[in-house]
């Protein structure tokens, strides 16, 4: 299940429910196979120019070598793969016409972020630098 791979997470690191959110996720990757890019800060764009021009305000994204871009709901469910300690979410994630609720309820989370803690920028998640080793947000 997505063995030896890393995953490539493009978020709004001005989110604090955002980050908060991938502070879990990150606690979870047991494997160290997330790599964590903060969609504000330039050298992501240059990292990842596919990019340009897409909603990163509204939306993470995520990307695996080899792998169309996922988006949103999307993105969270392909970052599931990655840790053994996520797996059994995986069933749920993926059970028949579960991508119209979730879709909606991460269009809605995204829209109601600030009232869910969006104010702070106080705990950043390390980006990772483009040979994926962590660098801290200053």
């Amino acid at each position: 299940m997505s063995k030896g791979k890393t995953i490539d997470i493009i978020f709004d690191g001005e989110c604090g429910f955002c980050i908060r959110s991938l502070q879990v996720v990150r606690a979870l990757d047991i494997r160290g196979a997330l790599r964590f890019h903060d969609a504000n800060r330039p050298e992501t764009l240059e990292l990842f120019p596919e990019l340009s021009g897409a909603d990163l305000a509204e939306a993470m994204y995520a990307r695996v070598q080899g792998e169309p871009l996922h988006r949103g709901f999307y993105a969270f469910r392909r970052i599931l793969w990655f840790s053994p300690l996520m797996w059994p979410l995986i069933p749920l994630f993926y059970f028949p016409g579960v991508s119209f609720p979730g879709e909606r309820v991460y269009a809605w989370v995204g829209r109601n972020r600030k009232n869910l803690g969006c104010k702070s920028n106080l705990c950043p998640v390390p980006a990772a630098g483009p040979s994926g080793e962590v660098q801290r947000k200053e």
